[in-house]
């Protein structure tokens, strides 16, 4: 039955193809920028390093300032009281330590910010 073992094969490739293919993309969309950069790519999504000055909380939310306080930051990550990552008291030992972001940039009163929902979206140097 050679025209089975054909098919069979070509299933194969067709699945490692699939599984390989997302991985691909991601790797090739996921761009690593400097905080300082963080308004020139409104609406991206990238990955954001730069050193924490200065971890607060307003009610249940997190935020984590990089480049210079408030209201003067590069960018913030803001962490939701509804994240997984919201009961994380660790935060304030980030300061002065280089972090990665990663997420879609908005703006929130005229300064870039990320929505922190999950532990994959912040990386400590």
């Amino acid at each position: 039955m050679p025209g089975m073992k054909l098919l069979y094969r070509s299933l194969f490739f067709a699945l490692l193809l699939i599984d390989w293919l997302p991985v691909s993309i991601m790797a090739q969309t996921d761009t690593v920028i400097a905080d300082t950069d963080a308004a020139k790519h409104i609406g991206e999504k990238v990955t954001v390093e730069g050193i924490v000055v200065e971890v607060f909380t307003h009610g249940r939310n997190f935020f984590i300032d990089l480049g210079n306080p408030y209201p003067n930051q590069s960018i913030t990550g803001w962490i939701p009281e509804n994240s997984e990552l919201a009961d994380e008291s660790r935060f304030y030992d980030l300061e002065g330590k280089k972090i990665k972001m990663t997420g879609t940039i908005k703006l929130y009163k005229g300064k870039p910010e990320i929505k922190l929902m999950s532990k994959d979206q912040l990386i400590l140097e």
